[in-house]
């Protein structure tokens, strides 16, 4: 089969290596469609504890093509969606219900082979079927299924306000998750004009450029704050500046993902005196079909994020896009086996 590996710290190769076969407990699955995200480029970079050979790509849909001898809740032909996420079940975060901080975490894509290749063999356990759902837009349970994490996490209440900075792709899921989930509406910060207008299409109450005197302009716009900041950048000047938004009582959630040395400057005392809980939200857990009800419903849609679609010859075009966020109006790029 075809397959991107990276073989090292910021070099891919298109190479064509054995089709895998399955273990008893195990399903493979021809790759439809799989998602391009940050994480891939991080890995990369050589970040993330990156070992190399890899085939990265975790945000993976197709159709299953061969089984074990010991599965049963799929069948050869499925249309099915992947959660990344394989864990022991035997550590102390698995023991305490905590799957996705496994001891001995492993994952599609990023620790075994990933989407970015023709087939994908993952554990059946990992593999959710999907009934009609078109497949690239099960591509997204994923990256959605992260978000459904974070919002369980957050708990919004009903008809509260929220302000967001960020409408790349996964800005405008957490927006639609937001407002599916008790917001009643959203206000976006972000600087690109493709961005801002695809967020206003999908539901954003409002979206505003950055500039000198936004501050004053959300202080006009919510005078005691917002019920809810939160982001999707991961860039630590933008965190920054989160619980200054917040009402009094307000959550915070940390959502885009920094560089790991990043560090931010926040008051103790405000968060004290201001009744303020901030979280953070890592990865997905149990929630993949949560994403794939929001996805089969409507109530997520996700069409309007696709800008590319490329082969797998053209990862590293991907990569690219990925690395200059908004460039030719980029939002989401799926790599499709040809």
């Amino acid at each position: 089969m075809q397959a991107a590996i990276i073989t090292k710290a910021n070099h891919l190769e298109i190479q064509e290596i054995p089709t895998p076969n399955v273990s008893a407990n195990e399903v493979r699955v021809r790759v439809a469609a799989t998602g391009v995200c940050g994480t891939d480029l991080h890995l990369y970079s050589g970040h993330f504890g990156a070992v190399f050979p890899l085939i990265p790509g975790h945000e993976i849909a197709g159709i299953v093509d061969q089984i074990g001898s010991s599965v049963k809740a799929v069948k050869e032909g499925d249309r099915v969606a992947l959660d990344p996420n394989i864990s022991c079940g035997s550590c102390h975060h698995c023991r305490r219900g905590m799957q996705h901080h496994c001891e001995n975490f492993a994952a599609l894509g990023v620790t075994r082979g990933g989407g970015f290749a023709e087939y994908v063999v993952a554990p059946e356990s990992n593999v959710y079927p999907i009934g009609n759902l078109d497949l690239e837009t099960a591509a997204f349970a994923e990256p959605l299924g992260c978000i459904a994490w974070g919002i369980k996490r957050l708990q919004p209440e009903i008809g509260s306000k929220a302000l967001l900075f960020g409408a790349g792709p996964i800005g405008i899921l957490l927006m639609q998750a937001l407002l599916i989930s008790g917001i009643c509406e959203v206000t976006i910060i972000e600087p690109n004009a493709e961005r801002r207008a695809v967020a206003l299409a999908l539901g954003a109450k409002r979206v505003l450029e950055p500039h000198p005197n936004l501050k004053t302009q959300l202080f006009d716009l919510e005078p005691y704050g917002f019920d809810v900041v939160t982001e999707a950048t991961g860039i630590p000047a933008v965190i920054t500046e989160l619980p200054q938004y917040a009402i009094q009582g307000g959550k915070i959630l940390y959502y885009g993902v920094a560089p790991d040395e990043a560090k931010i400057s926040i008051s103790p005392y405000e968060v004290f005196r201001r009744d303020l809980t901030i979280l953070g939200s890592f990865s997905l857990h149990g929630t993949l079909h949560t994403a794939l009800n929001w996805l089969s419903s409507g109530l997520v849609q996700v069409t309007p994020l696709i800008t590319h679609r490329l082969p797998i010859q053209d990862v590293g075009v991907a990569l690219e896009y990925k690395n200059q966020p908004g460039l030719n109006g980029s939002q989401k790029t799926l790599i499709i086996p040809q």
